[in-house]
Formats: C-alpha cells, structure tokens, sequence
C-alpha cells in the first residue's frame, strides 16, 4: 500500500466530520475559562473561540462547494489545499499560546480546561495534517491527468488535421 492510499478522497468527508465535533469539543471547552472568577482572561483563553470561529468557516467553504450542486462552482482543489496547510499553522499557534500560558501560571479547574484545549487542538493540528495531504493529491491529481487529457485532445486533433490533407 503506497503512502498516498491512506489519503484518498473517499475518507475526507468522516474526517471533515469529526474535524467539526473536535472542534465544537475545542470551543465548549474554552467558553467555561471566560466566566471563571479569579481566573486571568487572556489571549490564550479566546483563541480557540476565534480559531474555531474560523474553522468552521472554512470547513463549511470546503463541505458546501463540495457537495451541494448550487455552489460547486467556487469548488477549488488548490484553494482546499491552502486552506487546509493554513489550518495547520493555526492550530499548531493555539497549541503554543495555550501552552505558553500554562506554564506562566495555571491554577484550578481553568488548568485542566486549558490543557484539554490544547490537547484537543493537538488532535485538530493532526487532523488538518491529514486533510492538507489528501487535498493536494487529490489537487495534484487532478493537473496530472488534466494535462494528460489536454494533450491526448491536442494529439487526437493533430492526427485528424493530418488524415484530412492529401
């Protein structure tokens, strides 16, 4: 089994799925850190509401072109590609903020909350891993054979105008 197997396009969309509940997971754990008492309210404690904010943007982009006929037209493969490696740098940000912020001062149930976000957006940094590998062989499959059929079409034309001069 070669190593773009484990991305084909047929598992994109139970992956998109649990990307969205992971998500939701990611957020609902943040919302409880902003009405603590006692409790700092920082940067570290809304990024992953902004981030998932995000998120369910662009994955609603990615769902929607894809699937409804209404909207396939904005479907674009590179743009899925790019989106899903930005997602990854997002991710990997909230992690990193969350993680700076532990270490300078964790106290209580704010604590615990805080290290499963930053678990959780561990497990969504993966995820868009996964999907930005799956979207750019999906994208770079669909170059190769664009240009294969482009030019068996631009072969197919030279042989006819051939065959039709004496």
């Amino acid at each position: 089994m070669a190593f773009k197997d484990y991305f084909q396009a047929r598992y994109k969309l139970p992956v998109q799925i649990v990307y969205i509940i992971l998500v939701v997971v990611a957020m609902g754990l943040s919302v409880p850190r902003l009405f603590m008492k006692n409790q700092p309210r920082t940067r570290a404690n809304t990024i992953a509401l902004g981030m998932g904010a995000k998120s369910f943007i662009l994955i609603g982009y990615e769902l929607l072109s894809e699937h409804t006929r209404f909207l396939r037209k904005w479907k674009s493969l590179k743009a899925y590609a790019i989106i899903n490696f930005l997602e990854i740098i997002f991710w990997a940000a909230v992690m990193g903020l969350i993680f700076q912020a532990n270490l300078k001062s964790c106290k209580g149930v704010g604590c615990y909350l805080s290290w499963g976000v930053m678990g959780v957006a561990g497990v969504l940094n993966q995820l868009a891993v996964w999907c930005f590998l799956a979207s750019w062989f999906e994208f770079r499959e669909f170059k190769r054979s664009r240009n294969t059929e482009y030019k068996e079409e631009r072969l197919d034309s030279y042989q006819m105008s051939n065959k039709s001069t004496p």
